[in-house]
């Protein structure tokens, strides 16, 4: 499946049909988010405009559906959707949180990994994610909006320190 959009429409392209559709209201607001999201991104990396970039999206069913209130249901327990993206300078991460309020969000970070703990009614989540790289204490940046919690973290300049080559005795 490939998926392309433009300002007014969304294309999909199966091995068998191929989809338009009009962006409507709330997916329009999800579709423009993400197009900055990626923009700011692929700015950040120096990708020029004109060259083709492959981007990995991993989709999540939302585990319980009923059709009316009161229906009986079968959840299970998924992981929290995480996304972690690497530029040269920085750590974006992506972290699906829906039905939790900010208020009921903590991070924690050592070294390479960030954990995340939320706890309300409706969801528990306790999950430990391996950062690519060590991060800075300092200029961590986050938003929360629509359920989607986003981390940036700038890298930790390491100095390596040279060890001596010659040796006393």
């Amino acid at each position: 499946m490939i998926l392309w959009l433009t300002s007014q429409k969304l294309s999909i392209r199966t091995r068998n049909e191929d989809i338009n559709m009009k962006k409507i209201n709330g997916f329009e607001e999800f579709i423009e988010k993400l197009e900055e999201t990626l923009n700011d991104i692929m700015n950040e990396m120096n990708i020029p405009d004109n060259k083709p970039v492959n981007i990995s999206v991993s989709v999540n069913i939302v585990p319980v559906m009923a059709a009316n209130p009161g229906d009986i249901f079968i959840t299970r327990k998924n992981k929290t959707p995480v996304d972690v993206l690497e530029t040269e300078k920085k750590i974006h991460v992506l972290i699906g949180l829906a039905e939790i309020e900010p208020k009921d969000i903590m991070l924690t970070y050592s070294g390479k990994t960030l954990g995340i703990y939320a706890n309300n009614p409706q969801n528990l989540v306790n999950e430990m994610v391996e950062l690519p790289a060590r991060v800075n204490k300092t200029g961590i940046k986050t938003t929360y909006k629509n359920g989607i919690l986003e981390i940036i973290f700038n890298k930790t300049k390491l100095v390596k320190k040279r060890r001596n080559s010659q040796q006393s005795f």
